[in-house]
């Protein structure tokens, strides 16, 4: 068992994916799962990044990258943080976990792509809400209990959804803030 890294920064698997490498399957994240297995859609439609030897994840999106560069810059080391895909949060989340630092562009699922997509197959929940929520709901996080702190573009849709607590979200950062 991980004894944890103290600060673990992550994204939903929708958001931690290149989708291949096509711009098009990037759209498949905004539409419900209907009928499709989530195993299917996960592994099809949005598979994980690489990672590295250590199990870090490869690439991760940009806003992650600049929260684990300031950290680093201000007296963190890398055995502190970690980049990880959400898959692999039972390699990095433990007692010794204090904050995971979660990215967002959708979490509920309420951009405009979520919700013209959703709509055209009937309104069923999008992809985004649904990994976000798996997110948030993993036993590793209910298990160990760290704060957790939400950040990205679509942070917004928290505070407005007002299901912080629903999701046991400690801090919602809504903006972003001013070069050093």
């Amino acid at each position: 068992m991980t004894t944890g890294t103290k600060i673990v920064l992550t994204a939903s698997a929708t958001e931690m994916s290149d989708f291949s490498n096509n711009p098009f399957m990037a759209f498949s994240a905004g539409f419900g799962l209907g009928p499709i297995p989530l195993g299917f859609a996960r592994k099809t439609l949005y598979p994980p990044v690489p990672r590295c030897p250590d199990g870090r994840a490869k690439y991760a999106p940009y806003g992650l990258r600049k929260v684990e560069a300031i950290l680093l810059e201000n007296g963190f080391s890398e055995s502190d943080v970690v980049v990880a895909h959400p898959f692999d949060l039972d390699n990095f989340v433990g007692p010794n976990t204090k904050v995971i630092g979660i990215s967002s562009m959708d979490p509920m699922g309420l951009g405009y792509v979520s919700k013209t997509y959703s709509s055209i197959i009937g309104g069923v929940e999008p992809m985004n809400a649904i990994e976000f929520r798996k997110l948030v709901t993993h036993p590793s996080i209910k298990k160990f209990k760290p704060k957790i702190i939400v950040g990205g573009f679509g942070s917004w849709q928290l505070e407005r959804k007002r299901i912080t607590d629903k999701y046991g979200v400690d801090c919602v950062v809504v903006g972003g803030s001013p070069p050093p």
